[in-house]
């Protein structure tokens, strides 16, 4: 069975995201997107199972697996045998590139044995309302951010595992607890642990509710306060030894999350 359904594109285009595509591929083809696509595509495999392959890496699409292509990034997938259905569905919007980034999703992703009853639910609800021919543009839309959000849900409990987001995120967290005194960047962390920076940074926050940085930050203002209430180091040289060699903007980050500046934690909490 095929069936798709494009809807005829005019007024959906005043709604935040729209669906400009929803289908089952029954069986689905070696699909090749030298370009990637004009839209952002959720796509989930029904049965039977396949390859998705990006740059160059590859990665298995078995049954269940769910996979995200932002839009304009280049890819292709193709089935394993001959069985290899998929449910798919295409998206687009004025400021739906920038909402995606903001919920975290990355140029690409996929989840091993993710799609759940929820996800199917709302992908038949999708391709009822999108062959509605009156208002089933606005219904799509509105059951099309509860996909997203489900989806944003399910790639952050199971694809940071699929990925090795532990592996990556605790080497790095040892390197950022042994080396936090000097001078980190986001480009080494990503390099090190041999992912993007978007995508080292979407993983790290999944797991730690942190970016990065802000880690990063809150470890050396940790360390500063310890000082500041063991030792009689003067402020400058304490903003020194946690990796802040401007003892302005040493000053500017301990307020930022103690809500005072270092003199007056040390008179708050320092030896007496």
């Amino acid at each position: 069975m095929y069936c798709s359904i494009y809807p005829v594109i005019g007024r959906q285009t005043e709604l935040p995201f729209y669906v400009s595509g929803i289908g089952i591929s029954e069986p689905e083809y070696h699909i090749v997107r030298e370009n990637g696509l004009v839209s952002h595509q959720f796509l989930f495999v029904k049965e039977g199972s396949g390859t998705f392959k990006a740059g160059d890496k590859t990665y298995p699409l078995g049954k269940g697996s769910i996979l995200y292509a932002a839009k304009g990034v280049p890819h292709e997938y193709y089935p394993n045998g001959e069985v290899f259905t998929t449910c798919w569905v295409v998206f687009r919007g004025e400021y739906i590139s920038e909402l995606m980034k903001m919920l975290g999703f990355d140029e690409y992703m996929l989840a091993e044995n993710a799609a759940n009853e929820t996800v199917q639910s709302l992908f038949n609800m999708l391709l009822s309302a999108a062959k509605e021919p009156n208002y089933g543009s606005e219904k799509c839309s509105k059951i099309l951010y509860e996909y997203i959000l489900e989806m944003r849900k399910i790639f952050c409990e199971k694809s940071s595992a699929n990925l090795g987001a532990n592996r990556i995120t605790e080497k790095a967290v040892e390197y950022i607890n042994e080396n936090f005194s000097r001078d980190i960047t986001l480009e080494e962390l990503a390099e090190m642990s041999g992912v993007s920076m978007q995508h080292f940074c979407r993983l790290f926050k999944a797991k730690f509710g942190l970016r990065p940085m802000e880690y990063i930050a809150l470890k050396r203002i940790a360390y500063a306060k310890s000082l500041l209430e063991s030792t009689d180091e003067s402020v400058a040289r304490i903003g020194e030894l946690s990796g802040y060699e401007n003892p302005t903007y040493f000053g500017m980050v301990f307020r930022k999350y103690e809500g005072v500046s270092p003199s007056r934690y040390r008179s708050l909490h320092g030896i007496r």
